[in-house]
């Protein structure tokens, strides 16, 4: 797979997870007032209401070693982004943390529409297939 498509898909997921962290940023101050990026970095790494963006987080570092060689074998970027157009499916009936937060925010955002719009173009780049129905 050539690189400039495999940094392109990273790029696009760095932009999604960007724009989920913006809307939980959003969310939070509603109900707790405004936040320090500090603060409000100290919520994002401690925080167990946070916990449900771990899936995409660690995509985005086996990416990372997958494009650069350091993760395991069977770990090559087209296995990562398989496996990312799998957690981005919009499966409105999972119960999944991931999925019901990112369906969520899914439906309220159009920032997120947007990016998950590039995420799912990169990932057309790569050359996954969209799963089985």
């Amino acid at each position: 797979m050539p690189v400039d498509t495999c940094h392109h898909l990273r790029s696009a997921l760095l932009d999604l997870h960007r724009t989920l962290v913006d809307l939980e940023r959003r969310d939070y101050e509603k109900r707790n007032g405004p936040q320090g990026a500090g603060d409000f970095l100290q919520v994002m790494a401690y925080s167990d209401d946070m916990r449900w963006l771990d899936p995409l987080s660690r995509l985005i570092v086996m990416l990372d070693e997958a494009i650069d060689g350091k993760g395991d074998a069977d770990l090559t970027p087209l296995a990562v982004a398989q496996r990312t157009r799998e957690l981005l499916a919009l499966n409105r009936e999972s119960q999944e943390a991931f999925m019901a937060r990112y369906v969520g925010h899914f439906d309220g955002s159009p920032e997120l529409v947007e990016a998950h719009a590039r995420a799912l173009s990169a990932l057309k780049a790569v050359g996954t297939q969209a799963p089985a129905a």
